[in-house]
C-alpha cells in the first residue's frame, strides 16, 4: 500500500498560499476587508442585542457564543475546503482533467491547490468572539467540555465541509451549480447567527432534517451553556453534532466518487 503524499499535498498548500500572496496589496485588502465583514456582522448582532435583553429567550453571552462555534468551524472549512467553490468553473472549463492525469487523489488535489490561508483569520475571530463570549456566560470549563468543545469544532468543520462537498459534487451532473453553491455556503450562514428557535418550525425542520445546520452550533451550545433542550424535537440532539458530521462528510464524499464515475471531460 502506498504511503501517504502527505509532503506532495503540503507543498501544493504552501504553492497556493504564495500565489494568493503574490499581489501583497490585493492579499492584504482581501484580509482588512474580510475583518471588516466579520466585525460589522459580529456588532450587528450586539446592536441589535443593545435594544433587547434577549433574543428567542438568548443572552448577549450566548448569542456570541453561538456565533464564535460558527466562526470556528467556518475558519477550518474556508481554509481547506474553499476549492469546493469554485469547483463549477474548474469542471466546466476542462480544467479538473489535469487532476485525474496525476497520480494524487483528485479531490486532495482541489483542496490543496486553492487552499486559503486567510481563512485562518475566522479562527482569529472566533477565539476573539469567544474570549467575549465567556466574559458574558457563566460556563465552567471543565476537563469533559473542553474535550466536548474540541470534538464539536470537528463535528461543526464536518458538517460545513461535507455540505460543500455535496454541492461540488453537483458539477459533475449539472456544470452550472453555482447559484446553488451562493444560496447553500453563504446565504444559509445567515440562519446560523441567532438562535435556531426564533424561527418558524418550516425553517427549523429544514435546517435539522435536510440541511443539519442546526447541529453546527445550535444544538451543541445548548450541552456548553447548560440551557433547557426540552423545546427541541429531541433532547438528545445536543449531542448529535459529531454523528452528523460523520455521516454528512463521508456521504458527500461517496457522492464525490459516484458523480467523477460519471464525469465526461468537456474537452476544452
Amino acid at each position: 500500500m502506498r504511503d501517504f503524499p502527505f509532503k506532495t499535498y503540503l507543498k501544493l498548500a504552501v504553492s497556493s498560499v504564495q500565489s494568493h500572496m503574490e499581489y501583497k496589496a490585493s492579499f492584504w485588502i482581501y484580509l482588512v476587508t474580510l475583518l471588516v465583514f466579520y466585525s460589522a456582522q459580529a456588532g450587528t448582532i450586539f446592536i441589535l442585542l443593545s435594544k433587547f435583553s434577549a433574543i428567542g429567550g438568548w443572552t448577549r453571552g450566548e448569542i456570541a457564543f453561538l456565533y464564535s462555534l460558527l466562526i470556528f468551524a467556518q475558519g477550518i472549512v474556508a481554509s481547506v475546503f474553499s476549492g469546493m467553490v469554485e469547483f463549477g468553473s474548474l469542471v466546466r472549463d476542462g480544467g479538473y482533467d489535469r487532476y485525474l492525469l496525476r497520480p494524487l487523489s483528485p479531490i486532495g488535489q482541489v483542496l490543496m491547490n486553492h487552499f486559503d490561508i486567510s481563512g485562518l483569520l475566522h479562527l482569529v475571530l472566533g477565539v476573539i468572539t469567544f474570549i467575549v463570549a465567556n466574559q458574558f456566560t457563566n460556563i465552567e470549563w471543565d476537563f469533559p467540555k473542553i474535550c466536548m468543545l474540541f470534538v464539536v469544532v470537528i463535528g461543526s468543520a464536518m458538517i460545513l465541509a461535507g455540505i460543500r462537498i455535496a454541492i461540488a459534487s453537483i458539477a459533475f451532473y449539472a456544470i452550472q451549480n453555482y447559484s446553488l453553491v451562493h444560496l447553500v455556503i453563504f446565504s444559509s450562514r445567515e440562519f446560523m447567527m441567532y438562535p435556531m428557535n426564533i424561527y418558524n418550525i418550516s425553517i427549523r425542520i429544514l435546517l435539522t432534517f435536510l440541511l443539519p445546520l442546526g447541529f453546527v452550533n445550535f444544538y451543541p451550545a445548548h450541552y456548553f451553556l447548560d440551557k433547557n433542550s426540552e423545546s427541541l424535537f429531541h433532547p438528545f440532539f445536543i449531542y448529535l453534532n459529531f454523528p452528523v458530521g460523520c455521516f454528512l462528510f463521508l456521504g458527500s464524499l461517496i457522492l464525490w466518487k459516484k458523480g467523477q464515475k460519471r464525469y465526461e471531460s468537456t474537452g476544452t
